[in-house]
């Protein structure tokens, strides 16, 4: 069976790449096919239709986290004032958009350390932990060509990630804190 009756084949291969990522958050690397057939109301057969193997479906768990975080930060993107209404763009504007959209995922702290055991257990496939560096590296080169001085922008990315994962280390005061330190590292960013 392809696809169960009254979803599309996209809305199946959505509700199965969100099962593998719950189950793999909640049991590893030891998460099954069954089980995550189960969790997405499909049958084993029908999750290797849309993925072929369970090495191929976790590369879509992947993809999907890094497609969620730039649609955040194209969010955020596109709800950033730009100080006048000049052609060009202000410096730092990419920044502070991925500064917003980090920080807002760590207004939920559940969320945070489950999308860190998902990324963790996911990683250690190295064409998974390969794809996710250069991600990483693309988001580097974006934000550092942003406009910015290299050291602002290096910090203002710092502290976003290093407050984003706080939740991990029950440091909740930097959680607690995030309008206040929000408006710090934005105001650095316009300096």
């Amino acid at each position: 069976m392809g696809r169960t009756t009254g979803r599309t084949a996209a809305e199946t291969r959505q509700q199965v790449v969100r099962a593998a990522a719950e189950v793999v958050a909640e049991r590893g690397g030891s998460a099954g096919l069954e089980e995550i057939a189960s969790r997405a109301r499909v049958t084993k057969g029908g999750l290797l239709y849309h993925f072929g193997s369970k090495e191929s479906l976790m590369h879509a768990v992947a993809q999907q986290l890094l497609d969620d975080f730039e649609h955040d930060v194209e969010v955020a993107l596109s709800s950033e004032d730009d100080d006048g209404a000049g052609a060009v763009p202000p410096p730092g504007r990419l920044t502070r958009a991925y500064v917003r959209a980090t920080l807002a995922a760590a207004a939920d702290a559940e969320r945070t350390r489950r999308a860190t055991t998902l990324l963790v257990h996911l990683q250690t496939d190295p064409a998974v932990a390969a794809m996710m560096q250069a991600d990483a590296e693309r988001w580097r080169e974006r934000l550092l060509a942003d406009g910015l001085d290299p050291l602002t922008a290096t910090l203002a990315i710092a502290a976003a990630d290093g407050i984003c994962m706080a939740p991990l280390y029950g440091d909740a005061p930097l959680v607690e804190d995030r309008d206040r330190v929000l408006q710090a590292v934005l105001d650095l960013t316009r300096r």
